[in-house]
């Protein structure tokens, strides 16, 4: 009896022999598997060209597929075979173009192609004169530098007031000197403004730009007020017309508006709080322009200033009356004076219960040093 034969196969050698086989398979099926073209033709100009057959052809000249773009110029060719294919592409009226391509099995080329017009044998000859070339506009000049502005309370100047008898102006807001004519104007703008040395303008000066707007006072009794916009500063002065930088905006400036004395206010620490001394209290005439009633930040207008004791960093007590009973006068809130004029005064709302409104009223603390004197300040303000 003839000894059997056996085959001693390990499963590691069984598992190099199964990948084996698969990656033989893949590269086979990849090998097979077709590759894509798609592309888009355009003219000279980059404009898409439809209509545009385009031919694909073998290396041996068989003719593989044929497609024509579409109205967006593009073409596609789902399924040819792996190896070097000629694109062709003819459109009457532009030179034909022939392109070599080594497509790849299961890869997407893609070939974007422009045609050239089709030459002519006429020619065509021009005459015309010549156009003179215009130089381009000089740069404007740099910015010019500004002189520091003192340290200010900026409630001071950004904020409603009363106006006085007589009104001041230095001048009035113009055209922005350089760019685009906007009507509006911001932090940076250089300006033109009509008054000069003869206004009392010169250069260095800083000025508020204010304007005049029309409000409803107490019982609704019309009324102007006078809203600030922003601070400029003179940087080149004549007789008649001047240059102005602005400093800030406390919003959109517009021409129109006129200009008049810078005072700064210095930023104070308000003063203690005091006891309301509601017999002296002034009345509130209005918000600033398009406010209707006042909120904490908001800036209101009372009609005592300096000569009735009013001051810079005092506090006040906001209230209204409550029926005709005037022992017991409805508070509503609280209030700072950051500015302040002989007879009126703006005020900042601090702190609000209820909406505080025109014909409301706001009486000024006093810090008591020494024993508070009898029924002092309990008579009502009759207003």
């Amino acid at each position: 009896m003839l000894p059997s034969t056996r085959t001693n196969t390990t499963p590691l050698a069984a598992a190099i022999l199964a990948i084996l086989v698969v990656i033989c398979s893949t590269v086979i099926a990849a090998e097979t598997e077709p590759g894509s073209v798609r592309g888009v033709v355009t003219d000279a100009s980059g404009g898409v060209l439809p209509g545009v057959t385009v031919v694909a052809t073998a290396a041996d000249g068989r003719a593989l597929a044929t497609a024509v773009t579409d109205g967006e110029g593009r073409y596609v060719f789902g399924a040819l075979p792996s190896g070097l294919v000629h694109l062709s592409f003819q459109l009457d009226g532009f030179d034909p173009a022939v392109v070599d391509l080594a497509v790849q099995s299961g890869v997407e080329s893609r070939v974007a192609q422009r045609l050239e017009l089709a030459r002519i044998t006429e020619s065509v000859v021009v005459y015309a004169k010549a156009l003179p070339v215009r130089p381009p506009p000089p740069p404007p000049p740099p910015p010019p530098v500004l002189i520091p502005v003192p340290t200010h309370d900026r409630d001071s100047i950004c904020g409603p007031a009363k106006p006085g008898s007589t009104t001041e102006s230095l001048g009035t807001i113009g055209v922005r000197r350089y760019g685009d004519v906007r009507g509006l104007y911001t932090t940076g703008d250089e300006l033109i403004i009509d008054g000069g040395t003869l206004n009392g303008l010169d250069v260095g000066r800083n000025v508020v730009v204010r304007r005049h707007y029309r409000v409803s006072g107490p019982e609704g009794a019309a009324a102007t007020g006078e809203h600030s916009s922003g601070l400029l500063q003179i940087v080149e002065v004549g007789e008649r017309t001047s240059v102005a930088v602005v400093v800030y905006a406390c919003d959109e400036l517009m021409k129109g508006d006129f200009l008049s004395s810078f005072t700064p206010e210095p930023i104070r620490t308000p003063d203690p709080v005091g006891t309301p001394l509601y017999g002296a209290a002034a009345r509130i005439l209005f918000a600033d322009a398009g406010s209707m009633q006042g909120v904490p930040r908001r800036l209101m207008v009372i009609d005592r200033g300096s000569e009735y004791g009013f001051h810079a960093g005092q506090r006040l007590t906001l209230f209204r009356r409550h029926g005709r009973d005037t022992a017991r006068p409805d508070v509503v809130g609280d209030a700072i004076v950051v500015a302040v004029r002989a007879d009126s005064a703006t005020i900042r709302v601090e702190r609000t219960i209820d909406a505080i409104s025109s014909g409301d009223f706001a009486a000024p603390q006093r810090q008591w040093s020494v024993a508070r004197p009898a029924a002092t300040g309990t008579s009502f303000p009759q207003h």
